[in-house]
Formats: C-alpha cells, structure tokens, sequence
C-alpha cells in the first residue's frame, strides 16, 4: 500500500473491512498505525455487512460518499480501487520479482466434503481442483465464482486464471432451478437493486430484443450482482436477462461499428 501510495502520488487511503470481520479490522489498525504513516493517511474504514459491500461503486459510495456517474470509471471521481489480491502481489513481486504465478482459490457447496481455501498454480484446471478436494460422482453443477455471480461450467477442463476467486460445486437438490411463475409486480427486485436500475422492465426489454429501452434504462449500468433474482418470489430469471441484454448491446453496438 505505501509502495502505490508512493508511485501514484496518493495523499489518502482507506482500507474497508466489512464488520463481520473484527479480528481482520483490528490486526489492519495495528498495521496502520505504523511509524511509516506519521500523518495517519492511511485508515481501516468499517463497512455495513451487506451485498454487495466490496462491489467497485458500492465501496466507493460507502468510504467517499462520492457516486461514479454511468459509463464513468472511479478515476472520475478521484478514486483508485485495489483489490487486496492486487495488493499482494505487487508487495510480494517489489520484494522478489516474483509475478503473480497461483491463486488463493475458495472451494465450497454441498458437493464438496469440506470447504475449504487451496493455493494453485495459474492454469491448473478445475477438474483437478476439484479431485483434490474429494468431490464425487454427484455432483449435478459447478459454479465458476461465487454462488451470486459464478457462471455454470459445461466443461471442467477449464483452467483457473488470474481472476478467479472461487468454485462453487453442488448437488442435484441444491442445483434444482424452481420453475419460474409471473410477476407479482411486489417491488423487491428494484429495492434490492444497488444500482436503482429496473430489473423486471430490463428482463421484458431483453426479451422482446428492445436495445433501444435497455439503453433507456442503463442496462449497463448492472453490476450482475444477482440480487434481484435472489429476493423474486416468482424466481424469475433476471440476472440471467441482464446478462443476455448486455450481450445484444454489444452485438448492437459492433453492428454500428
């Protein structure tokens, strides 16, 4: 941290910890208050436990008070965003000169005997990570990242890259989709949302192939965080659509070009 602070010229930096992590929060504090950072411009924030927290915006939104207008990047406002790994591995690469070359990876879900964090090198596959930590025959879907916003993998041969963070392997029971019914029009969908956005009239607008009203309603301002499709009762597929959305703006968008 104080090596960025240096290089990028950065007068002030907060650390955020969310509140359910006290023993994290106290041992950065220690760290903080160190003789390095006289004038105490570095500082441990505690945030509300609540998802999406570590999300670029909501952090920011959270620590600044300051909003990222859509289309806009952090450096808008006057904020860099580093995540902890980034962090790391630039500490570590100052002091040997060793790139990033493994990840810290979190294996769970019920098809996993035991839950737990491995350390693999880039490239290992995940059909690999998966035998190792004992995963059997009955596994009916594997997540690639965490349960809210992992993508399904069709293929466990697939390697683990630089952002991967997790691996979520379920069963069939856990894995059952409930079928999804109408709209009740309840509201929890947009209350849920962090980013205020519409997620019912943006699933219709991708339906009907509308990217005139998916730009309308700034789709892409969705951070895919799955909330709105964690609180429907009619278990409508929302995240799914905005994804979907996004991907017929871009094939718009590339049209035009």
């Amino acid at each position: 941290i104080y090596a960025v602070k240096h290089l990028l010229g950065i007068s002030r930096v907060a650390i955020g910890v969310e509140a359910n992590k006290p023993e994290a929060i106290a041992m950065l504090k220690r760290i903080a208050d160190s003789p390095a950072d006289p004038d105490d411009e570095v500082v441990v924030v505690t945030l509300p436990s609540s998802y999406p927290q570590g999300a670029e915006k909501i952090l920011i939104k959270s620590i600044t008070g300051r909003e990222v207008p859509p289309g806009k990047l952090p450096s808008d406002v006057g904020c860099i965003v580093m995540n902890v790994t980034s962090i790391a591995v630039l500490a570590r690469y100052l002091k040997t000169g060793m790139p990033l070359i493994e990840k810290r990876v979190t294996v769970e879900g019920s098809a996993v005997p035991t839950p737990q964090n491995v350390i693999v090198p880039i490239g290992t596959s995940v059909a690999d990570i998966l035998s190792f930590v004992g995963v059997g025959e009955d596994v009916a879907k594997i997540l690639l990242g965490g349960p809210m916003m992992g993508t399904a993998l069709a293929d466990t041969n697939v390697p683990v890259v630089r952002n991967t963070n997790g691996i979520v392997a379920m069963n069939a029971k856990e894995a059952a989709l409930r079928e999804p019914s109408a709209c009740i029009r309840c509201g929890r969908c947009v209350m849920a949302c962090p980013m205020r956005l519409q997620p019912l009239k943006l699933e219709k607008a991708t339906c009907r192939k509308d990217t005139e009203a998916l730009t309308r309603l700034d789709l892409m301002s969705c951070m895919e965080c799955g909330s709105c499709a964690y609180v429907c009762p009619a278990s409508r597929p929302l995240a799914q659509s905005m994804r979907l959305g996004k991907a017929l703006l871009r094939a718009a968008s590339a049209g035009k070009k």
